[in-house]
């Protein structure tokens, strides 16, 4: 292993990435452009905080290209597309669609819930060692449908998933409210995923950069990838906005931003920013321990301590992150509707920022064609925090030179040529 090692990103990737190779004995450097790892115009910050090895069915499946195509020009729904003349839109679309085919989806679904079965054991080996102080608490996942027509697209995914070995248990009204005894709209059925967990982000993000450091990582704020130069058989050169930084190797995890780095690669990462939201409000007292998935209205209610983050939106509309107040008010009566008005407000914060979706919902993991010394590991789309630990696994993996304890194929950087 090239003992220094350049991570360029402060996410919840970056930070484990960083983390697994100091463990492994590299020279680390992190930078992160923003003032403090984990940045508040990160995927992260304002992240429900899932970790879901429940979510084997990819972001890019058949019914949600149908669900999509009725959504995507309506600004009320979940998934909103700004009609805008972009090339590198028109061309994700185009991959999208077609990585929305049966046989494809099927055929990402193992490695998807390969990689969040490994990191949900991670996850569980971080907050035994460490003595978890960032919320961690593996006591599932609760999806409710509110029609019998959300329900029945639900068991569907279910019994996609069950292949793969998720493990689902189906709730009947009644066992939905005893689960939830605060929920006040009408429910048809639902399913608990007892392998999920949820933590908060942040916390847990600062909290494995200060692991990283301890194990001889530097930790860099307020410094931004401008370009890589270039690259031979010894060194990267990257521009930096503090002078050029050279190192043996260099990780890419700077989410949405690592396609602009890869371009000066030669590399055309497909990754496009969705804004999402979140609100956070006090958390009713007799909310459980539970996050709960809103099925229709695609909003994710999550307990974290006194508080409770009401998070879900995507809008595809570049790099434009202003807040649209229908948007809040949008989660803000889906919240009303599970968990009582109490629920909705008052808000102590709204979050938006960029989500780096890929068209077919796995993230890119893998060696630069052309530049050996550079791993990619970006495009996580929701996924960041859920994937972090793996994807850091892989990474030093990667860069020690050892075979990756996972296939690697499917997430190839290059799959989309």
């Amino acid at each position: 292993m090239s003992r220094d090692i350049l991570v360029i990103g402060g996410g919840p990737v970056g930070v484990c990435c960083a983390y697994s190779l100091a463990r492994a004995g590299a020279a680390v450097t992190l930078i992160e452009r923003g003032d403090a790892v984990c940045p508040s115009a990160s995927s992260a910050h304002g992240n429900c905080g899932l970790i879901a090895p429940s979510e084997a069915v990819p972001l890019a499946a058949p019914g949600v290209l149908a669900r999509g195509m009725r959504w995507m020009l309506r600004s009320s729904s979940p998934f909103h597309v700004t009609p805008r003349l972009s090339p590198s839109l028109a061309r994700w679309l185009w991959m999208f669609r077609a990585s929305c085919d049966a046989a494809g989806s099927q055929s990402r679904m193992p490695a998807l819930r390969a990689l969040h079965v490994a990191s949900a054991a991670l996850h569980d080996e971080l907050g035994r060692e460490r003595g978890e102080s960032w919320g961690y608490h593996r006591d599932g996942l609760l999806e409710i449908c509110e029609t019998a027509a959300g329900l029945e697209g639900l068991a569907v995914e279910v019994r996609q998933a069950r292949r793969y070995g998720v493990d689902a248990q189906e709730l009947a009204p009644a066992a939905v409210r005893k689960r939830l005894p605060g929920l006040c709209c009408d429910v048809a059925g639902g399913f608990f995923f007892p392998e999920d967990a949820h933590l908060d982000p942040l916390l847990f993000t600062r909290a494995l950069a200060q692991f990283a450091a301890d194990a001889g990582a530097e930790i860099r704020t307020g410094v931004e990838a401008l370009a890589i130069e270039g690259s031979s058989a010894a060194t990267v050169r990257v521009l930096t906005t503090l002078g050029a930084m050279d190192a043996g190797q260099v990780v890419l995890a700077a989410g949405v931003w690592t396609p602009a780095l890869a371009r000066s690669l030669g590399l055309r990462l497909p990754v496009e920013p969705a804004k999402g939201y979140s609100i956070d409000v006090a958390r009713p007292e007799d909310f459980p321990e539970v996050p709960v998935l809103l099925c229709e209205a695609s909003t994710v209610l999550t307990p974290l301590g006194d508080m409770l983050r009401i998070g879900g939106m995507l809008d595809l509309s570049g790099w434009d992150m202003s807040v649209r107040p229908q948007r809040v008010a949008q989660l803000q009566r889906a919240a009303a509707r599970a968990a009582g008005p109490c629920a909705a407000g008052p808000v102590r914060r709204v979050w938006r920022g960029p989500r780096p979706l890929s068209p077919d919902g796995l993230p890119f993991v893998g060696r630069c064609p052309g530049h050996e010394n550079v791993i990619v590991a970006a495009g996580h789309c929701m996924l960041g925090l859920s994937l972090g630990p793996v994807t850091g696994q892989l990474a030093a993996e990667l860069a020690g030179g050892a075979r990756p304890s996972l296939d690697l194929g499917p997430l190839s950087p290059v799959r989309f040529g």
